[in-house]
């Protein structure tokens, strides 16, 4: 069935049965006699009604424990080794202070440790980071999130991509490999670096949202993603939606604008373009849309300190079904993020219909958390 069946049937506005008298179909809203008022300015006011339902719901914020590693890479010179250390601990520093993950959920692999002896887990060298990650895949549990931060250089030599590492470099075979026993968990994997697009097809999986700085390998210029990605989250910028809370797609979109104004302003041609992926086809694109964006719009940075309204990871792992629906709550909210990003480049009436679509399944999952939710 199209989308645009759908928005006929008894759900839709405007449809065969649109907002005709009676109770709509999901139980929530009790419908009113034919409204006078043209279709668009009805549309707004349900539309009104249903996000105040679901804003008033008690939910979780973010179910799922979620584990930060943050790798810097080598360097080469003082400057750059500064640059990307000042970064790696702003993202730390953030990730603490503004966005609830406790201290043991948090790894800063650095070139130098030396720099910051309290905050650095350990020297960012191959062998350091197989050894965390596999320390991580037998600690961690079923619906967590590990979300991996690369800062620093690339390379591409026309067969494989690198991330560019005191010592051994690791390729993006390499992270595809070390990230395999991560089955059960969400991976956020964001790879700022130069000739980073093609780590995407390579990395691509059902369960993994990828980002990378460039579309292909060819980029091998200096990228400036890192940063204003680092920013999105260290800075009230990246809240787009301001619901105190960042997702990767905020933050993928934030940087990507601030790149494209970084270009312009120093009137330089624009060597790198950030794309993403998070359905797992490896297709990458540069902008949400139907197939893509729904996943990372509801991956948020956000430890246990988060989990709002009385709900805690224990109440979700004693429930499974309550568990189901909150994260359910969160796909939902993903789409409904990634809607909001196409909203100038489609017509209003499209736009409003699906978001009315989203939002009474919004509020319907949220009224049955809250049902499942009562003591």
């Amino acid at each position: 069935m199209s989308s645009k069946d759908e928005c006929k049937g008894d759900r839709g506005i405007g449809g065969d049965k649109g907002m005709g008298s009676g109770i709509d179909p999901t139980g929530l809203i009790p419908l009113s006699p034919p409204s006078p008022y043209p279709p668009s300015y009805t549309l707004r006011i349900f539309l009104f009604l249903a996000l105040a339902l679901v804003s008033v719901s008690p939910t979780v914020a973010q179910a799922r424990e979620t584990y930060l590693v943050i790798i810097a890479g080598i360097g080469g010179d003082d400057a750059h080794r500064e640059r990307f250390h000042q970064w790696s601990m702003a993202m730390r520093d953030a990730a603490l202070a503004r966005h609830g993950l406790a201290a043991d959920r948090v790894f800063y692999l650095g070139e130098s440790p030396e720099m910051a002896p309290e905050a650095i887990y350990a020297k960012s060298t191959k062998e350091n980071v197989a050894s965390l990650l596999s320390k991580l895949s037998t600690s961690v549990a079923p619906g967590d999130q590990i979300y991996l931060l690369l800062i620093g250089h690339g390379s591409y030599d026309n067969e494989d991509a690198r991330f560019n590492l005191p010592g051994r470099d690791l390729s993006a075979a390499d992270f595809d490999a070390l990230l395999l026993p991560f089955q059960q968990q969400q991976i956020v994997f964001v790879n700022t670096s130069s000739a980073s697009g093609a780590f995407l097809a390579a990395l691509a999986k059902p369960n993994r949202i990828v980002v990378t700085a460039t579309k292909s390998g060819f980029e091998r210029n200096e990228a400036q993603f890192g940063q204003y990605f680092v920013e999105a989250y260290s800075s009230d910028a990246g809240d787009t939606d301001k619901n105190q809370r960042v997702s990767a797609l905020e933050a993928f979109e934030y940087a990507r604008l601030r790149v494209a104004g970084f270009y312009e302003e120093e009137n330089l041609l624009r060597t790198e373009h950030a794309q993403f992926d998070d359905d797992g086809d490896g297709t990458a694109v540069a902008e949400p849309s139907k197939q893509e964006g729904a996943r990372a719009g509801a991956a948020f940075l956000m430890g246990a300190a988060a989990v709002a309204d009385g709900l805690s990871p224990s109440d979700l792992a004693s429930d499974p079904e309550l568990a189901g629906l909150v994260l359910g709550r969160q796909e939902l909210e993903g789409r409904v993020e990634a809607l909001k990003l196409q909203k100038d480049s489609m017509p209003e009436e499209t736009y409003l219909r699906e978001l009315e679509r989203l939002l009474l399944e919004l509020a319907s999952v949220a009224q049955r958390i809250e049902e499942r939710s009562k003591p």
